[in-house]
C-alpha cells in the first residue's frame, strides 16, 4: 500500500469514528432507542416485586395457623424475598447496561480503535492493529449481548411466564382467606376451632402453603434463568464465536531450498583446477 492509498484509507477510518462518536454514539444514548427492551424489563421487574410481596404475605399468612407446623414454611417464604431481592437488582442491572453499553462502545471504544488504525497504517510494524480490531468486535459484542440475551429470554417467559402470574395469584389468594378466616383473633385454641372448621383443617392449609413454597421456588428457578444465567451464557457465547473468529492462524509452511533452487540462473561453481604434477 503505497502513501496516497494510506491517506485514503486513514481518512475513512477517521470518518467512520467521527460517525460512530457523533451519529450512533448519540442514538444509543436516547433511551427511546431500546423502548421495547426496556419496557420488557420493567415489566419482570414488576412481577418480581409481586413475587416478593406476595412471598412475604404468604409467609406472615401462615403464622396465623396455631402451632408452629407453619413457621419452617414461613421461614423458607422468606428466604425466597431476599432471592427475589437479588432478581430484582439483577434486572435492573441489566437495564442500566441497555443504554450504558452502547455509549461505551459506540461514543468510545469503536472510535478510539478506528483512529488507532488509522495512525497504524503509517507505522512499519504495526504492533497495534490486532489489539484495535479485537478492541472492536468486544464492543460490538458488549453492545449486542444484552439485548439479544433480552430476546432469548422473552421467549423462555412465553412459556414459563404464566407460572409466575399464577404464583403470584394463588399466594394472594390463598393470603387473604387465611386472613379472612382468622379475623382479629390472636388466642391459638381460638383460631384452631376457626381453622378446624375449615375444609382440610389445619393441615389441608398446612398442605396448601407446602405447594404454594413449591411454586415460588419453581418461579425464582424460572427468574434467575431469564434474568441471570442467560445474560451470562449469551456473552459467553459471543465472546467465543469472535475468538474462535479472530483467533485463527493460518500458517504458511516454510520450504528450505537449496542455494541452486534460489537462484536457478546462477553458473555452477566451478572447481579449481588442479595444476599438473611434472
Amino acid at each position: 500500500m503505497d502513501r496516497k492509498q494510506k491517506i485514503i484509507a486513514a481518512c475513512v477510518l477517521a470518518a467512520l469514528a467521527f460517525i460512530s462518536f457523533l451519529v450512533i454514539g448519540s442514538i444509543v444514548k436516547n433511551p427511546e432507542t431500546f423502548g421495547g427492551i426496556i419496557k420488557s424489563l420493567d415489566e419482570k421487574a414488576e412481577n418480581v416485586m409481586a413475587l416478593t410481596g406476595a412471598a412475604a404475605a404468604s409467609a406472615a399468612a401462615i403464622t396465623l395457623i396455631p402451632g408452629d407446623v407453619g413457621t419452617p414454611i414461613a421461614e423458607k417464604l422468606v428466604d425466597m424475598s431476599g432471592y427475589f431481592m437479588i432478581i430484582l437488582a439483577a434486572i435492573y442491572l441489566e437495564k442500566w447496561l441497555v443504554t450504558i453499553t452502547g455509549v461505551i462502545a459506540f461514543a468510545v471504544l469503536i472510535p478510539i480503535s478506528l483512529i488507532g488504525l488509522a495512525l497504524d497504517l503509517f507505522t512499519a510494524e504495526h504492533p497495534f492493529r490486532s489489539l484495535f480490531v479485537k478492541v472492536i468486535c468486544f464492543a460490538l459484542i458488549l453492545f449486542a449481548a444484552v439485548p439479544a440475551s433480552v430476546m432469548l429470554a422473552e421467549k423462555v417467559d412465553k412459556t414459563y411466564g404464566v407460572t409466575v402470574k399464577e404464583t403470584i395469584e394463588e399466594a394472594e389468594k390463598k393470603s387473604k382467606e387465611i386472613q379472612n378466616q382468622a379475623g382479629n383473633e390472636t388466642n391459638n385454641n381460638a383460631l384452631e376451632k376457626i381453622f378446624n372448621t375449615v375444609k382440610g383443617g389445619v393441615n389441608g392449609k398446612v398442605e396448601e402453603f407446602k405447594t404454594i413454597l413449591s411454586k415460588f421456588i419453581q418461579a425464582a428457578a424460572v427468574l434467575i434463568v431469564t434474568s441471570c444465567v442467560i445474560p451470562i451464557a449469551v456473552m459467553v457465547f459471543f465472546i467465543w464465536i469472535i475468538k474462535m473468529i479472530i483467533g485463527i492462524q493460518i500458517t504458511i509452511p516454510t520450504i528450505h531450498l537449496s542455494d541452486h533452487m534460489k537462484n536457478p540462473m546462477k553458473e555452477p561453481m566451478k572447481e579449481p583446477v588442479k595444476e599438473a604434477q611434472n
